[in-house]
């Protein structure tokens, strides 16, 4: 499911202006995912945890990325059950393409729901897997476009990749069921 234009012209140029500035805290993780066994150069990304399920709000930043949940949802029909967790991650450019190791954000059954912040390149890479394989296959590579919300079942393995052509790559990722 892919909604373009999520947010409305005056949302979004809020909600860039606080996500994309300068005053984000970044935290820094050698390999995304939490692959620590991948070595490879070019793995590194930042995060910033703003929900997770066990801790409840842990930034600043929840009551801005909030309502593009609810707006998704809102464009669905659906309602929220429960929340399991909200990341946004940077990935700043490199040499070339780089896909990150695959992995699931949680393991119990949820929805994976992405927010792109900016324009730029780095595929989001979904596998049909949803389990451990020494061979994924894909099942769909999202390109990313600001301002647009994509989502997918939270049991498959999905990547991301490196930008090769801009800056850097922001997107949200909300994990949660609905009813």
């Amino acid at each position: 499911m892919k909604i373009e234009n999520l947010l409305g012209p005056n949302a979004f140029g809020y909600v860039a202006s606080k996500l994309d500035s300068p005053a984000i805290s970044w935290y820094y993780a050698e390999t995304t995912a939490n692959h620590f066994d991948n070595k490879e150069p070019f793995n590194s990304s930042f995060s910033h945890l703003i929900f997770k399920k066990d801790q409840g709000v842990i930034s600043e930043l929840f009551e801005t990325v909030m309502p593009i949940l609810t707006t998704a949802l809102d464009r669905q029909n659906l309602n929220l059950k429960r929340l399991i967790r909200i990341r946004m991650g940077l990935i700043t450019r490199t040499p070339h393409a780089i896909i990150h190791a695959p992995h699931k954000d949680d393991d119990d059954p949820h929805t994976t729901g992405l927010y792109y912040v900016n324009q730029t390149d780095g595929d989001t890479v979904i596998y049909n897997e949803t389990s451990v394989s020494k061979n994924y296959t894909i099942k769909e590579r999202i390109t990313p476009q600001m301002n647009s919300w994509h989502q997918f079942d939270g049991a498959h393995y999905h990547s991301s990749s490196a930008p090769t052509k801009h800056e850097k790559r922001i997107v949200i990722t909300f994990n949660y069921e609905t009813h």
